[in-house]
């Protein structure tokens, strides 16, 4: 690789590593990535897949892919199970040096360290280096991975199972006192694949408040829920039974006050995020300084001229989350050495119905876009710098990435717009809550935090905040009412906060909820609807609570007022612009499909992007960041490059006009042309394939991996295993498989069509075996479905015998599972 420009050293290889690597990919940039292991992927690379009947959207098998692709990027060069020996700041950039002796110069540094799980034997309570069945969340992902969890249920089918939470998270006494964000979905995603591996498994999570926060995580939860015991209050200590030999927990008894003893046969503590081990000589070059916890995600935090963190070595954060950072941080390191390609940038469309789309266009615009904002004319005042375009009706979308054509009806007029790319900032609905007859005595929740800014005097002296009463809270009016709570207590007012559970998100959302308490705020728990009764009374409102942690009790509290917040529900424009941009709704209604290939802002559409509450739980922070990683994929998404290769070609001559392949494409990438022929736009296409398979003309063909190629490669005796190169071929990776057995890699599982089975068995394949990824975690979407479909269509086939074809959905981190699949076969 010659030189190409400046280079860009990124520490750690984990996902936002890679990500920022991936970013710089068709840059004038050389990238250096270093990281001490001997692989790729960081953490999430070791992660087990949480897949049950569908993908869980636990987005580590991206990890596995994210490596895959970086080994095989020109501009980046990889050094593994490698150190930094030396950092010399020069005039621009560092000089540095690898602890191999390679040394070379950067003008700019990625720090993308990532994390380490806390170290539970740090509470000495827990014994979790004492019992060998007290293990840690990452344990349990190695134990699932390697297929060892009957290792440690003694053989049992309906185990006993704990989790308990906040284990090194929310400790004052640890000095982390912060919420690690991401261990609640961990052991819920956990606890859900324990129930579909051992069905007759009896699971209790143990909590101080479930953090239900992130797309269809409600959902997530409700399904918990009806399959798992959870208990609120985390245990002081583990014992062991020394007669049983089984591991004890002493709890409350929810039947009454008595406090009792369970046993259990597996213990799992769910433990946060700290810095990574052995960070602090390579900060210390950098002349970094971090925050008290060891992070950089508050204002005390420095990282150092030239240096930009990403990912969880900023703080605590999930897969998708740390990826989207990486993204940002090479758009960051783009604009700062002012090597955009582009110098006249396209039009962008923003679509939604309030305040945050013209938040999102304006942002946008500050990059350089000429944005077009569709939305209320009521925002137009204060927005700068973007195109309104006023109480329009958007009647189609066509086109494609760099190429989109809207056609709208605005004063009576219908027009067009032409723009590179599309955004969907719309906003969910909001509905008033509380009981009715309350009216009177009640307050919105944006009422009370106005008045807490601006006069808390004013607010009345008794007040409570009940959150969770008409459906789950998200995490933005949760912190909205924690703040507005510590100035009315500051002013002396009586608060109590009542909830089924309190969201403490963010970096200070454990501070924030600390301060709460210490000026004074009561908290209250209730578990149902039904655990509250509100009652008129002469002053305004009696409260009857069923105290979560006093089931026994019923307690009373006199109020002058009640604040409610605002339900926030799937919004009625949802629908309509999930039409017209040809998109899925995800399973609650709200915009953009839980689909991980495609988050946390794209969709399968490229060109088509979201932000903002409409598609997400997020807050204002929250935006921001999607805004940035919106402009990122802008900037880097060669929506401007249409000579890409697809791999996939269009026989004209053969072509019956039937517009299948137009119909089943789920990335909108095949058009009409001006000649009334589909043709497919390159920059558009994923190359799956599934047109290929779907042509019932057979005018469209791979290139390289034609229906005869795949045919002809079957033998008599032979088991082909076709595998999706983005999951079950990555899974087997080096593999050495059994002379019996050819692996033949596919772009997706829905290539192989019903015909292609026919003919490898009738070719002499003793077995056909279809791997792909699993249901919802296809990039092209119905690629799984599509595939079960056509073998269930081999398997009707009168006399066709069951075992001779076979679907086995794999994800890329399942090599264990992708090993059994090819021992049985």
């Amino acid at each position: 690789m010659g030189k190409a420009g400046p280079d860009v050293l990124i520490i750690g290889g984990g996902v936002a590593g890679i990500s920022a690597a991936r970013t710089f990919a068709g840059q004038d940039i050389v990238v250096h990535l270093v990281e001490k292991e001997n692989y790729l992927g960081g953490h999430a690379a070791q992660w087990a897949c949480m897949a049950t009947d569908a993908c869980e959207n636990c987005s580590a098998c991206l990890s596995i892919e994210m490596a895959d692709q970086v080994q095989n990027q020109e501009n980046v060069i990889i050094h593994l199970n490698t150190g930094i020996k030396s950092i010399e700041k020069n005039k621009p950039g560092y000089g540095i040096e690898l602890d191999n002796g390679k040394t070379f110069a950067v003008q700019k540094i990625i720090l993308a360290t990532g994390f380490s799980p806390f170290d539970a034997a740090g509470i000495g309570s827990l014994h979790y280096d004492a019992y060998e069945n007290v293990i840690t969340t990452a344990d349990l992902n190695s134990v699932l991975r390697k297929d060892r969890l009957k290792d440690y249920l003694n053989g049992k089918s309906a185990p006993e199972i704990a989790f308990i939470q906040c284990v090194g998270s929310r400790n004052r006494d640890q000095g982390r006192d912060y919420c690690s964000q991401v261990c609640c979905k961990i052991s819920m995603r956990h606890a859900e694949k324990l129930v579909h591996l051992y069905p007759e498994c009896n699971i209790t999570v143990f909590y101080m408040d479930l953090q239900i926060i992130g797309k269809e995580t409600r959902t997530l939860f409700k399904r918990l829920s009806d399959n798992v015991t959870l208990l609120q209050g985390v245990p002081g200590e583990i014992l062991k039974d020394e007669k049983t030999q089984r591991l004890v927990i002493t709890t409350e008894d929810e039947k009454g006050v008595a406090r009792i003893s369970r046993q259990f046969d597996l213990i799992v503590l769910s433990v946060g995020m700290v810095p990574p081990q052995d960070i602090e000589n390579t900060l210390t070059m950098l002349g970094s300084n971090p925050n008290s916890w060891g992070f950089f995600n508050t204002d005390k935090a420095e990282p150092g001229k030239d240096v930009i963190v990403a990912g969880c070595a900023e703080g605590p954060k999930d897969i998708l989350s740390s990826i989207q950072d990486g993204k940002i941080a090479a758009l960051e390191v783009i604009e700062e050495l002012g090597i955009q390609k582009k110098d006249q940038k396209p039009d962008v469309a923003v679509l939604g119905n309030g305040v945050q789309a013209g938040i999102t266009a304006e942002k946008i615009a500050s990059y350089g876009y000429q944005v077009h904002l569709f939305g209320p004319a009521a925002a137009s005042d204060s927005i700068t710098g973007v195109n309104m375009v006023d109480n329009a009706r958007i009647i189609t979308v066509q086109g494609t990435a760099g190429n989109f054509s809207i056609y709208y009806e605005s004063g009576g007029e219908k027009k067009y717009l032409t723009c590179a790319a599309i955004i969907a900032s719309a906003e969910p609905d909001r509905l008033s809550t509380g009981p009715a007859g309350l009216k009177n005595s009640c307050m919105g929740l944006d009422e009370f935090c106005s008045m807490a800014a601006r006069s808390p005097d004013e607010i009345n002296n008794d007040t409570a905040i009940v959150l969770d009463y008409s459906g789950p809270e998200f995490k933005e009016p949760a912190r909205l009412a924690l703040t507005a709570a510590i100035k009315a207590a500051e002013a002396g007012k009586n608060i109590s906060i009542i909830a089924n559970k309190m969201l403490v998100h963010g970096p200070s959302g454990q501070q924030i909820y600390d301060s709460a308490r210490q000026a004074g705020v009561s908290f209250l728990r209730f578990k149902t609807q039904e655990d509250l009764k509100f009652e008129k009374n002469p002053k305004g409102v009696t409260i009857k609570i069923k105290e979560a942690t006093l089931p026994s009790l019923e307690l009373s509290l006199e109020c002058e007022c009640i604040v409610f917040p605002d339900t926030r529900i799937s919004g009625s424009v949802f629908r309509h612009m999930a039409d017209r941009l040809n998109q899925h709704l995800d399973c609650e209604g709200f915009l953009q499909g839980a689909n991980i290939r495609h988050r946390l802002t794209g969709s399968p559409r490229k060109g088509i992007f979201f932000a903002g509450s409409g598609h997400d739980d997020i807050d204002m922070d929250d935006l921001d960041r999607e805004i940035q990683a919106i402009a990122a994929a802008l900037a880097t998404g060669g929506f401007d490059q249409p000579n890409a290769d697809t791999g996939v070609e269009i026989n004209q001559k053969k072509c019956a006009q039937c517009l299948t392949c137009i119909r089943v494409c789920p990335h909108n990438a095949i058009v009409m042309n001006n000649k009334n022929r589909p043709q497919i736009v390159p920059d558009a296409c994923c190359s799956c394939h599934l047109c290929v398979a779907n042509c019932p003309a057979y005018a469209i063909d791979s290139k390289e991996l034609t229906n005869d190629q795949i045919a002809d490669r079957a033998e008599k005796g032979r088991v082909m295993l076709l595998a999706c190169e983005r999951s079950a071929a990555l899974a087997a990776g080096n593999l050495s498989l059994p002379a019996h057995i050819e692996l033949v890699k596919i772009p997706c599982a829905c290539r192989i069509s019903s015909d292609i089975i026919l003919r490898l068995l009738l070719n002499g394949a003793s077995k056909v075996i279809i791997s792909g990824c699993h249901e919802d975690n296809c990039r092209s979407l119905e690629g799984s479905r599509t595939a079960g479909e056509n073998v269930q269509k081999v398997l009707s086939i009168p006399g066709m015998d069951n075992s001779k074809v076979v679907w086995e959905p794999v994800a890329a981190n399942e090599s264990v599972k992708i090993e059994q699949i090819i021992a049985k076969a």
